[in-house]
C-alpha cells in the first residue's frame, strides 16, 4: 500500500509541474492580498524556514551519527539528502517564477528544504507523537505560504514540493529500512489507558 501511496504521489508530483502555470496559480497569485506587514513576516519567515533549517538539520543529523556511530542516524542523513535532492528536478521542469528570478520555479527550494526536514523528523520518531507531526505540517505550510507571498514561487511549486519529497522520503525510507510501512508515520491520536 506504502508504494501505492509512493508512486500516486510521485505522478501527481511530475504532472503538476507540466504546465508553466495552472488557473489556481494565476488565481491565488492575483487574489492573495499581499500587505507591507505580510510581505516583511513572509522574508523573515524565509530566512528560517528554508535552507537554513534544512543544512542545520542535516548538520545535527551528521553530528549525532558521528558521535554515536547510529546506522539509523546515517540513514537518516540519507533520507533528508534524498529528499532534498528533488530540488534539483527544477531544472527538468525549468518553470518560470511570478517575478523575474535566476532559477527555475518548479519545485520551491524553501520548502524542499523544509518538508525533507519535517519528513526525515518524522521517520525518525516513527509518528510516536502528533505534536511532532503538526508542527512539522504547520512549518511546511507557514515556509510555502511565505514564498507565494514573496511571489517567489506560484502554489503549485509548494504543493510539488510536499509531493515530491513526500513520495521520494516514502520509496527511500522503504528502501533504507527506516520504515517498513507507511503505517508507522501515522501518529498515535489516542493513548492507551493504563490500569492500575
Amino acid at each position: 500500500m506504502t508504494r501505492v501511496v509512493a508512486a500516486l504521489l510521485l505522478i501527481s508530483w511530475i504532472l503538476l509541474g507540466l504546465p508553466e502555470m495552472t488557473g489556481l496559480d494565476v488565481w491565488v497569485h492575483n487574489g492573495l492580498p499581499r500587505p507591507e506587514w505580510l510581505q516583511d513576516t513572509a522574508f523573515l519567515v524565509g530566512l528560517v524556514l528554508g535552507p537554513t533549517i534544512g543544512w542545520a538539520f542535516a548538520a545535527v543529523l551528521f553530528v549525532l551519527a558521528w558521535r554515536r556511530r547510529d546506522p539509523r542516524l546515517w540513514k537518516a542523513l540519507a533520507l533528508h539528502a534524498l529528499c532534498c535532492a528533488t530540488l534539483l528536478t527544477r531544472f527538468l521542469f525549468d518553470r518560470v517564477r511570478p517575478i523575474e528570478y535566476h532559477l527555475p520555479s518548479y519545485p520551491s527550494g524553501h520548502t524542499v528544504a523544509i518538508a525533507s526536514t519535517a519528513f526525515t523528523l518524522v521517520v525518525l520518531l516513527r509518528g510516536t507523537t502528533w505534536k511532532v507531526t503538526l508542527w512539522a505540517v504547520l512549518a511546511v505550510l507557514v515556509g510555502g505560504f511565505a514564498r507565494v507571498v514573496l511571489e517567489m514561487h506560484w502554489v503549485t511549486d509548494v504543493i510539488g514540493a510536499v509531493l515530491g519529497v513526500t513520495g521520494v522520503g516514502l520509496v527511500a525510507a522503504l528502501a533504507l529500512g527506516l520504515v517498513t510501512s507507511g503505517r508507522e508515520l501515522v501518529p498515535h491520536l489516542v493513548r492507551p489507558r493504563r490500569h492500575p
